[in-house]
């Protein structure tokens, strides 16, 4: 994996409060807040709380496996309704790839018949090279370094 950066809580603190000014900027008022389990769960109750969503759900997702490589989507955990028409914030802590949040796109578009207009992605970092660069996607901020992102959940 090579070289890590930590972040601390401090710094998750800073970056949620750039999403939620970022959001509250943009005057988008959500029903609805998906935390990405397990990274986005932190990141996305904390939003919630910020911005007065009540409404917060966990998608459990993974593309990746423990030692970092990409698997085939796996959904463990799925909200059980959804109506059409909510206003969705999907939070994860970062957007690598891009293929997490190109896979919940499809399973809110599949499963809940959820219009992309209708859904914001936010996470707090991403990575540049992401293939995921959607007009309604906002950022806590950029990182242009390879080196493996150590948050302070995933202790």
């Amino acid at each position: 994996m090579g070289d890590k950066l930590k972040l601390d809580w401090d710094n998750i603190d800073f970056l949620v409060n750039c999403l939620a000014d970022q959001i509250q900027h943009k005057r988008i008022k959500f029903d609805t807040v998906i935390a990405l389990g397990r990274g986005g769960l932190i990141p996305g109750a904390a939003l919630s709380y910020k911005l007065g969503i009540l409404d917060l759900q966990n998608l459990g997702i993974s593309t990746r496996e423990d030692g970092g490589e990409y698997i085939d989507t796996l959904v463990y955990q799925s909200p059980e309704k959804i109506n059409k028409g909510t206003k969705i914030l999907v939070v994860d802590d970062i957007n690598d790839s891009g293929r997490t949040f190109t896979a919940v796109k499809s399973i809110l578009a599949s499963k809940y018949s959820i219009s992309s207009e209708d859904v914001y992605f936010a996470s707090l970092i991403t990575r540049t090279g992401t293939e995921f660069n959607e007009l309604n996607t906002i950022s806590g901020n950029t990182v242009y370094s390879t080196s493996w992102l150590q948050f302070p959940w995933d202790k």
